[in-house]
């Protein structure tokens, strides 16, 4: 509990006025606000690890975990659409060589790592690549790191936008792009949807509705913004205590209200702090740390309190490392991407006029 109010003061800080009204949910802004969201994520499951039985605990860690989550679902989707609005189809390419490669190869290579830690020579051959290469969804839902759900169920998305928007920016209508962001809102509710009639609708798709009203939000970005500013304080107040509710009785609703919450935010403020900002840059090894690292200490140290501040300080000192290689990653990938590129323009350039 303890953690849990220090947590909440955390965004407090965070928050400054903004100067240009311009810069609304603007990069560092965004990178800010997924360095606090992994705090949630991170007290969530550590909190789930070391009190597996006490209903208030569970209650309180379960819901900050799945509100987290839900936001890095909104963040997620609101970041593409508006990549795209800026750079066109160009930016596809860039998601599909760089982007998706970098978060698949570095997952790939965490789950190597749990399981030569952990797992070695438990699992049959067919089983072990499965869960290696997080191809969970063919596998029964099973995984080598209970956290890689998020990587594969992010990537489909990013396909399904990279589709979705390259049809539509074939369209001859002006309203393509508003026509490309309501399908995919639609395809991400869907997905849900489904998944809830497969039965599983808890952990794999947690929140993937979420992604939908980062599209529309997106999509119709200077409207919203509109009606956010000529409404922001009953907006506050409405989707305030609507998140807090949905917080102890119904997650869904505290994730939408939350987004709506953060959305009106940034009318007045932005998101600015250095520390939130560098866990922003390193939220996705943090995330994907998270199962590893309580695995080694759980065993170790019986205190509470103590145990988790040194899985934290263990889970940040791992996620630095894991960006150093993502970054490794990305360079390598954008150097094949150019390479690609300049191969397909020699040999274009080669060809005889007709």
């Amino acid at each position: 509990m303890i953690f849990f109010i220090a947590l909440l003061i955390v965004p407090c800080f965070t928050l400054r006025k903004k100067v240009d009204d311009n810069l609304i949910f603007d990069v560092r802004s965004t990178t800010c606000l997924k360095g606090i969201l992994c705090l949630f994520v991170m007290f969530h499951n550590l909190g789930l690890d070391y009190y597996p039985n006490d209903c208030i605990q569970d209650l309180i860690a379960e819901h900050a975990g799945g509100v987290g989550v839900g936001l890095f679902f909104f963040l997620s989707a609101f970041g593409i659409i508006r990549s795209y609005q800026k750079k066109g189809n160009p930016y596809l390419k860039q998601l599909l060589f760089v982007h998706i490669p970098k978060i698949y190869f570095l997952s790939v290579a965490i789950n190597l790592l749990t399981y030569f830690v952990f797992f070695r020579g438990n699992f049959e051959t067919g089983d072990l690549i499965m869960r290696i290469l997080n191809l969970d969804i063919l596998n029964g839902f099973n995984r080598m790191n209970r956290h890689g759900w998020y990587i594969s169920t992010i990537i489909l998305l990013y396909l399904i936008f990279m589709v979705v928007y390259f049809i539509c920016s074939k369209l001859k209508t002006e309203k393509r792009f508003i026509i490309a962001g309501i399908i995919l809102a639609c395809i991400a509710t869907s997905l849900r949807i489904v998944a809830i009639i497969a039965d599983q609708g808890g952990m794999y798709t947690r929140e993937i509705t979420a992604f939908s009203t980062g599209c529309l939000y997106a999509t119709f970005f200077e409207e919203c913004n509109t009606f956010f500013k000529k409404h922001f304080f009953p907006l506050i107040i409405i989707s305030g205590i609507a998140m807090v509710a949905g917080f102890f009785f119904y997650e869904p609703l505290s994730t939408h209200m939350s987004a709506i919450f953060l959305v009106t935010l940034a009318q007045k403020f932005k998101w600015e702090n250095s520390v939130t900002f560098v866990l922003g840059k390193i939220c996705l090894g943090i995330y994907l740390f998270l199962h590893f690292s309580s695995m080694v200490l759980i065993d170790f140290i019986k205190n509470p309190y103590y145990w988790m501040l040194l899985n934290a300080g263990f889970i940040l000192l791992l996620s630095f490392i894991a960006y150093g290689i993502s970054f490794s990653f990305e360079n390598l990938f954008r150097m094949i991407k150019k390479r690609i590129i300049d191969i397909r323009s020699r040999n274009k350039d080669s060809l005889p006029l007709a």
